[in-house]
């Protein structure tokens, strides 16, 4: 696309449970977002076909901005006429696909086959099979054949061996892969994935590729001491989109229609947090979450690294049935600020499975709901810390690093009518550390922007910094530990008109200090000898500039990492004494 010829664009995100579409335009001269709206996402119904739940939701917008944009037969009317009509670009992103279906192939589970599940997992991709070859693999057995025949898997991930190590192991399960599959029809035989010992992979190329589409990646155990899941996750990802994404019924005419190639959405949401990150030279980066209906996405931008992982299986509705299966229901249970019976939980969570493009009725289901997003993302923090931030020899990575924004969308924050209970939510979960600033895509656009930011970098970057962050404020988290009720930290805020403010916090509190968005301030913090508010040294202070936001400054004291009281009566107790901290602006000093 030529930038100089584009004043206006329809940009499109289709969901696993909604799409949602937004206008943006010149207004002055400058890219402004006009409309935005949303509509469930049309898979699954019995039209079944993702463009027309893409033109309900394109004729939503058309009421709100009172113009046309669809033809006859439905489809865009481009570029936009003089008399208004009609837009000068479409672009779109997805995720409405289901997770790949992948079988692991290794020789140890506590080594290479390990990683390639935690690969899996860190990408838009499920674990469906896993066959341990050992050091002397005998014949494999007989369910295991018959299993990848009658269940086969999209995708095959072969790993093994160390560099330069054995490679006879993994020789032979080419032999193997190829006899089972040697009578399927090409087209449904799995993609082959070798991320293993750099030295088989010749032999096993000699073996498979005449059968296979096969693709060869760096190992991702390279030593025993180094995991490389990179290349592996993107190689994941590239096929998730050319493979899943394509599949989706009306695809090929959502790609028509589209300007530019269709991404998936985590695609588009790292190019946003990573250009989110370099456009503001955010020295700690940029922590970024999405909370899906079928899908978590956790990715962190820091100067030029990029570090993700998407829980494909751990969904705020469509995988609920999954969640209250794969975890336990008191881990879910246990945010509830409300008393609740497993039962009833169970029931909630069903209920969400069956009508996952439902929104919650009750106060109840509200918390439900914050309760099954904050378990998604413990998990996929865990994941990420364990992938991209823990060191291999059991060093401490229980703790998020410090980041400068922690930027968060998904429908289950977004259509909450309470800031308050977002923050909490995202305090409980992500447990931020040191000074961070919080931003939600109030709007649900920053995917689209991530697609609009390789063709029209311009609208791009002028609707993200005018229109596309709705800033809830500063983040002020110490790591450490004391008593409930023992001295914290003293905060000294000194405002632009001058009037100092003094806070002595005490430990295991969470409290609002008022500092409108409009308005910015000075800080001094004095933390006690048992808290390090993110300079690297317990009891020493700071100074710094910081600005407001809906909820001013928010000062978390319970510590890092956050521990829960474990009786549930007590703990029901103290979640509804931090909901209750955001219960008015602020509290007063």
């Amino acid at each position: 696309m030529s930038e100089k010829k584009i004043a206006s664009i329809v940009a499109a995100d289709v969901g696993s449970i909604l799409t949602h579409v937004c206008l943006i335009d010149r207004v002055e001269g400058i890219y402004r977002l006009v409309a935005r709206a949303e509509v469930p996402t049309s898979l699954g119904c019995p039209e079944d076909d993702v463009t027309v739940g893409l033109r309900r939701a394109v004729e939503r917008l058309e009421q709100i901005a009172q113009r046309r944009f669809l033809d006859q037969e439905g489809g865009f009317i481009t570029p936009q006429k003089d008399a208004g009509e009609g837009v000068d670009a479409f672009v779109a992103t997805a995720s409405a696909a289901s997770p790949l279906k992948c079988a692991v192939i290794g020789l140890t589970n506590d080594l290479s086959i390990e990683s390639a599940q935690h690969a899996c997992r860190g990408s838009n991709a499920t674990v469906s099979h896993i066959v341990t070859l050992g050091a002397r693999p005998r014949r494999w057995r007989g369910e295991i054949v018959t299993a990848l025949r009658e269940q086969p898997p999209e995708v095959i991930v072969m790993v093994g061996g160390l560099d330069r190590g054995p490679t006879a192991p993994l020789e032979q399960a080419a032999r193997v892969l190829t006899n089972i599959f040697e009578n399927f029809e090409e087209e449904k035989r799995p993609i082959l994935v070798f991320a293993g010992n750099q030295e088989a992979r010749r032999p096993v190329a000699d073996r498979v590729s005449t059968q296979f589409d096969l693709r060869v990646v760096d190992n991702v155990r390279p030593s025993v001491e180094t995991e490389s899941l990179v290349e592996l996750q993107r190689e994941l990802a590239g096929i998730y989109a050319h493979i899943k994404l394509a599949r989706l019924p009306g695809y090929r005419r959502l790609r028509e229609w589209s300007e530019t190639p269709v991404v998936s959405t985590a695609d588009a949401l790292s190019r946003i947090f990573r250009f989110m990150a370099r456009r503001n030279a955010l020295s700690q980066g940029v922590l970024g979450v999405d909370v899906g209906g079928a899908s978590t996405y956790v990715g962190a931008a820091q100067g030029e690294k990029y570090q993700w992982t998407l829980a494909g299986a751990l969904g705020t509705s469509h995988n609920a049935d999954g969640l209250s299966q794969g975890m336990f229901l008191e881990d879910i249970a246990r945010w509830l600020p409300v008393p609740m019976e497993a039962a009833e939980v169970v029931s909630r969570l069903e209920n969400g499975w069956l009508r996952p493009r439902s929104v919650p009725q009750t106060l109840e289901d509200l918390y439900l709901c914050h309760a099954v997003a904050r378990q998604n993302l413990l998990a996929a923090m865990w994941r990420m810390r364990r992938q991209h931030w823990a060191p291999l020899d059991g060093g401490q990575w229980r703790t998020t690093p410090p980041f400068d924004l922690i930027a968060v969308r998904g429908g289950c924050l977004t259509h909450t009518p309470k800031d308050g209970l977002v923050m909490l939510s995202l305090l409980d979960a992500l447990q931020p550390t040191g000074l961070a600033r919080l931003a939600v895509d109030w709007a649900s656009v920053w995917p689209q922007l991530g697609a609009l930011a390789t063709s029209v970098p311009l609208a791009a970057t002028q609707v993200l910094e005018r229109d596309a962050f709705r800033e809830l404020g500063t983040i002020i988290a110490p790591i450490g530990r004391a008593r409930d009720g023992e001295h914290a930290l003293q905060i000294k805020v000194i405002e632009e008109d001058g009037q100092v403010t003094e806070w002595d916090l005490p430990a295991g509190v969470i409290r609002c200090i008022p500092l409108s968005l409009d308005e910015e301030a000075t800080i001094e913090v004095r933390p006690s000898h048992r808290f390090d508010i993110g300079l690297g040294r317990a009891g020493v202070g700071g100074r710094t500039h910081v600005r407001g936001g809906e909820l001013g400054i928010i000062v978390d004291t319970r510590g890092r990492p956050l521990v829960l009281p474990q009786d549930a009566q007590r703990c029901r107790a103290k979640l509804q004494e931090w909901l209750g901290s955001f219960a008015d602006d602020a509290d007063s000093p």
